[in-house]
């Protein structure tokens, strides 16, 4: 699934991300964390990264992935690097 439009709000994002990486809806809000509140492990995080990378259409650096604590942190990502390619 790719999202589509000028604005995507950080729920349809949340949404959008947990179906494509096929984890069940969890109501996440932007401090949740990936590591310590859902249980993403270093495969998950990385598939998340592709995920990212592919909606945007631009290469991101794995060292990014230490800098993604939150789905917030993901959000930033997406919404910025989207508007910069």
């Amino acid at each position: 699934m790719i999202l589509t439009g000028d604005v995507v709000t950080f729920d349809a994002f949340a949404a959008a991300l947990f179906a494509e990486l096929e984890l069940p809806p969890c109501g996440a809000c932007a401090e949740t964390r990936l590591v310590d509140d859902l249980g993403f492990d270093s495969v998950l995080l990385f598939e998340l990264l592709l995920v990212i990378e592919d909606w945007i259409g631009v290469l991101l650096p794995e060292a990014l992935l230490g800098q993604l604590i939150t789905v917030g942190d993901v959000y930033e990502v997406y919404r910025t690097r989207r508007t910069q390619r």
